[in-house]
C-alpha cells in the first residue's frame, strides 16, 4: 500500500483533517445526552467485576431489566478505556471521538487506493464535513468504532487481492475480520460482498479461489465460534426496534445519512443515476471501484431481506460504514464525467450549506442534560436527591463538573 506523500498532499490533507477535527471538538462540547449513552456508562464502570459487567450488559439495571442488543465486545475495550483515562462519561465519549477523527484519515487512504487521482481531497473533504458521521463520532455507542475497523477491513482486502498471498498478512486480515464481525453483526454485509466480487471478478483478477476460500471460511468459522451464544440468542428475535415501512423506499437512508431531505436526495440523485448509467461496467469491470458497490449493495439487500423475513434492522446506524463508501464512490465518478470541476465545486458549496444549517439539528431530541448540568454546577448545592433510576443517577455522578466539585446525587 503506497500513499504519496508530497508536500502538497500532506498539507491539504492536513487543513481536512484539521477541519474534521474542529467541527467534531465543536459538537462534543455542545451535545447532550440520551439515555441509551447513560445505560452504556453504567454497563461500563470499570469498577465493577467483569461477571458484573456480562450481567449489566444483558439487562441487569438493577431496578429495570433493559439489554443491549450489538455485541458486548466493545463495551469491554470501551471499560478498561476508562479505567485508565477515568470513569466519566465525557472520557466515554473522547472514546469515541477518537475512532471517528481516525475514520477520516481512513478514508483518505481508501479514496485513493480505488480513485488514484485527486478525487481522494473531494471524497475526504465531503466524509469530514459530513453531519451524520460527525453525530455519530460523539455517541456513547459503538458506532464510530465499527466505522473505524469497517474502512480498515476494506483496506487490507483491497490490499489483499493486490499482492501475492502470505501467511502474516494473510493472518492479520483474518483477525482483523474476525473482531470487526465480532463488534457488529451488520459487518456480515461487507463479508458477503467482497464474497460476491471475488467469485464474479476472479478471471478479471486473477485470483486464486481456492486460498480465499480458505481465508473466507477461517474467518466465518472462527466468527461463529467465538460468538454462537451470541448469534443463537439474537436469531431467535421476531422483533427489533426499527421495522421496514414503505418511507424507508424514498430515501433508503440518504436522508439520515447526508443530515437532511435536500441533501440526502442530491446524493441518492448522483448515485443512482452513476449506477444505472454504466450498470453493467459496475458490476462486471476490472476497476476496483466495484468492490464498494459490491459492499453498498449487499448491505442494502441482506439488512432488507432479513427485515422482511425475520424482524426489522433498518436504521442507518446498523450500516454506517456504507455511508464513507457511497460519498467515495460518488465522487469518483464525478471525477469521471466532463463536468466535474463545477459539479463538484456545487456539490461542496451545499454541503457545506448543508451542514452549517442543520449542525445542531439532530432528527432526534435530546434532553437538556447540558443545561441541568449548568445549572447544578453553579449553585451551591452539594447532595442533590432525584426520583430517577440506578442509570440515571451514575450517569450524573460521572460527569467532570460534578465530580470537582463534589456534587453527590442519591
Amino acid at each position: 500500500m503506497k500513499i504519496n506523500l508530497k508536500k502538497n498532499n500532506i498539507l491539504i490533507f492536513s487543513i481536512i483533517f484539521f477541519l474534521a477535527i474542529l467541527l467534531r471538538i465543536y459538537y462534543f462540547l455542545n451535545l447532550d445526552s440520551w439515555f441509551d449513552e447513560w445505560n452504556m456508562m453504567y454497563t461500563v464502570n470499570p469498577f465493577i467485576s467483569n461477571e458484573e459487567t456480562w450481567e449489566r450488559f444483558f439487562g441487569d439495571r438493577g431496578d429495570h431489566y433493559l439489554p443491549e442488543y450489538y455485541p458486548p465486545l466493545n463495551a469491554f475495550i470501551l471499560k478498561y478505556f476508562l479505567l485508565y483515562t477515568g470513569y466519566y462519561a465525557e472520557n466515554a465519549r473522547i472514546y469515541s471521538l477518537l475512532f471517528g477523527c481516525s475514520s477520516v484519515l481512513l478514508v483518505y487512504i481508501l479514496s485513493t487506493l480505488i480513485t488514484k487521482s485527486k478525487t481522494n481531497y473531494i471524497a475526504t473533504f465531503l466524509f469530514s464535513i459530513n453531519l451524520f458521521v460527525i453525530w455519530q463520532s460523539n455517541e456513547i455507542r459503538p458506532h464510530s468504532f465499527v466505522l473505524f475497523f469497517s474502512l480498515l477491513n476494506i483496506i487490507l482486502f483491497i490490499n489483499l487481492i493486490r499482492k501475492p498471498l502470505n501467511i502474516f498478512f494473510s493472518t492479520l486480515y483474518i483477525c482483523l475480520s474476525v473482531l470487526l464481525l465480532s463488534s457488529w453483526p451488520f459487518a456480515l454485509t461487507i463479508y458477503f460482498g467482497k464474497s460476491l466480487y471475488i467469485l464474479i471478478h476472479y478471471n478479471l483478477k486473477k485470483i486464486s479461489l481456492y486460498k480465499y476460500f480458505f481465508i473466507f471460511l477461517s474467518i466465518l468459522v472462527f466468527y461463529i465460534f467465538f460468538n454462537y451464544d451470541y448469534l443463537t440468542y439474537h436469531l431467535q428475535r421476531d422483533s427489533h426496534y426499527t421495522i421496514l415501512n414503505l418511507s424507508f423506499f424514498y430515501s433508503f437512508h440518504f436522508r439520515s445519512f447526508f443530515g437532511s431531505i435536500f441533501m440526502g436526495g442530491v446524493f441518492l440523485i448522483l448515485f443512482s443515476f452513476f449506477l444505472l448509467k454504466d450498470l453493467k461496467k459496475n458490476l462486471r469491470d476490472e476497476n476496483e471501484s466495484n468492490i464498494l458497490i459490491y459492499i453498498i449493495i449487499s448491505s442494502y439487500f441482506l439488512t432488507i431481506s432479513y427485515s422482511i423475513l425475520k424482524a426489522g434492522v433498518i436504521s442507518p446506524k446498523y450500516i454506517i460504514f456504507v455511508l464513507p463508501l457511497i460519498i467515495i464512490w460518488v465522487s469518483y465518478k464525478i471525477n469521471l464525467t466532463k463536468l466535474k470541476s463545477k459539479i463538484i465545486i456545487l456539490l461542496v458549496i451545499l454541503n457545506i450549506l448543508n451542514t452549517f444549517y442543520f449542525f445542531f439539528k439532530n432528527p432526534i431530541d435530546r434532553p437538556p442534560f447540558n443545561k441541568v448540568i449548568k445549572i447544578i454546577s453553579e449553585s451551591k448545592v452539594l447532595n442533590v436527591v432525584t426520583n430517577e433510576d440506578l442509570v440515571t443517577n451514575n450517569a450524573f455522578n460521572n460527569y467532570k463538573n460534578f465530580d470537582k466539585k463534589k456534587i453527590n446525587f442519591v
